[in-house]
């Protein structure tokens, strides 16, 4: 009979021959995996102190910067000196960003960290021109203060300003509009952003850094405790190689399998007998097919086959914890939409549906939730959306009126009505009740328009049909 050369084996027979000088070589691998094991350990622990040193650097610049921010802005608004004092006492005195850059230079100088965070610290000094311009003009607009009462670094600096004549020439009420216009103006923001992306990139490349280097040393230390316990198990159990080798082939990746399989994990492809590694390869094949199938399953749940986006399930699994937080609920309904039917047929009502989802999901953000709640009602799920942004959601539904009635060849004319309500009044059950009560008003007058609850009511625009010129955008 041939030889199954897939088995594999291992000679018992040899093995008693060699087992007793192998005993001592076996001792010697143990000293030096040990001595190994903990040199590896040891790099591990520096690995991590670095990291979390670095990390803590980085996000003192970000605080740093964040703090001479909000204490420019407490100075224009209220002209208190005290926040003068503490802003130049970070930037002279605590200087956390320059501490911060410091300690990444230690352990990561000349590498595209160290670069993310310097020009994150080099944007953060090119704000404080802007900030020391408000500050100097916002002095002007204080009684009896002038320059030669301050603290030498901070006269220095505010001296330094050069105020243009036509800010000389301003009256004190249109000299703080523009000293805090300096410092919340789009500008200005642009830079803090571009200050927070550094920030975030070196703290990203840190977290990268630090799990290549986990993963290789944690390989290695893994290596070598395997590595090490079968050595002791050589040692002690000499005799019984047979069954240790047994437990290695078959019964340890068996166990490992058992959890993984429990826990609804792939098993590792290698290691093992011949029968093992068929059966792992069987199962992952097995567990990618189901974990395919529930994936499908999962997303035509809560999806909606037309347009793609969360359907009524979806809504319910989030609308709870919208209406616990500061988030905003817009109810979304097609004014007409059996007419169009009626009218164009059932193929442009479906396009209309998609088009209006694909308006949707363009004008709102990625996080927020888009759902088909019914034939012809949508909703929008809004994260982190207070009564504060009540003007930026009527802008976005008069926009995407505009574009829904402009028809084309393939998809007709039309219009939405839209309720809009905020979260912090009740359960999910409440929003969206307060939000329909918002669309039932915008319907009732005509349609195509939006009221928000928000103690200044608007219902709805026009009503359906009117002529574009009689439409309140």
């Amino acid at each position: 009979m041939k030889k199954d050369k897939t088995a594999g084996g291992i000679r018992l027979r040899l093995m008693n021959y060699i087992l007793g000088g192998l005993t001592l070589g076996i001792a010697v691998l143990m000293l030096v995996t040990t001595f190994l094991a903990i040199t590896g350990y040891n790099s591990l622990r520096r690995t991590s102190e670095a990291f979390f040193e670095c990390r803590e650097g980085a996000q003192e610049i970000q605080e740093a910067s964040d703090y001479l921010t909000e204490h420019v802005r407490y100075y224009v608004g209220s002209g208190m000196r005290q926040y003068l004092d503490d802003y130049f006492r970070e930037a002279n005195e605590t200087r956390r960003r320059e501490k911060g850059l410091a300690v990444l230079e230690k352990h990561f100088a000349g590498t595209e960290l160290y670069d993310a965070l310097k020009t994150a610290v080099d944007r953060s000094n090119d704000l404080m021109n802007d900030e020391y311009h408000a500050m100097r003009l916002r002095l002007e607009t204080l009684d009896g203060e002038d320059l030669s009462q301050y603290k030498p670094e901070i006269r220095e600096k505010l001296e330094a300003v050069v105020l243009s004549d036509s800010e000389l020439a301003m009256s004190r009420e249109e000299q703080m509009d523009q000293s805090r216009k300096l410092v919340y103006d789009q500008p200005y923001e642009d830079k803090k952003a571009e200050i927070t992306g550094q920030v975030n990139r070196c703290l990203r490349g840190l977290e990268n850094y630090l799990q290549e280097k986990q993963e290789k040393q944690s390989k290695q230390l893994h290596t070598l405790m395997v590595v090490e316990q079968a050595l002791i198990v050589f040692v002690i159990a000499a005799v019984a190689l047979l069954v240790v080798l047994t437990s290695l082939l078959v019964f340890h990746p068996l166990i490992r399998a058992e959890r993984l399989v429990r826990s609804e994990q792939p098993i590792p492809p290698g290691g093992g007998a011949y029968e093992y590694r068929f059966f792992a390869a069987t199962y992952n094949r097995m567990f990618e097919a189901s974990k395919e199938s529930k994936e499908r399953l999962a997303f035509k749940a809560s999806h909606d086959y037309l347009t793609g986006i969360f359907n009524r399930s979806g809504l319910d699994r989030y609308l709870d914890s919208a209406a616990a937080g500061t988030n905003a609920l817009v109810l979304v309904d097609l004014d007409g939409f059996k007419k169009i039917n009626d009218t164009y047929g059932h193929d442009a009502g479906d396009r209309i549906l998609r088009k209006l989802s694909e308006k949707l999901s363009a004008s709102f953000r990625q996080d927020d939730r888009i759902c088909r709640i019914g034939g012809d009602e949508f909703a929008v799920i809004m994260w982190n959306a207070g009564i504060e942004s009540a003007g930026m959601i009527r802008e976005k539904i008069a926009s995407i009126n505009a574009e829904m009635r402009a028809s084309s060849d393939d998809v007709p004319s039309a219009s939405i009505s839209v309720g809009v309500a905020f979260g912090g009044e009740g359960n999910g059950r409440d929003l969206f009740r307060f939000a329909d009560r918002e669309l039932y008003r915008v319907k009732r007058a005509g349609g195509c328009g939006i009221s928000v609850r928000d103690g200044s009511q608007d219902e709805g625009n026009a009503g359906e049909g009117l002529p574009e010129d009689e439409i309140d955008k």
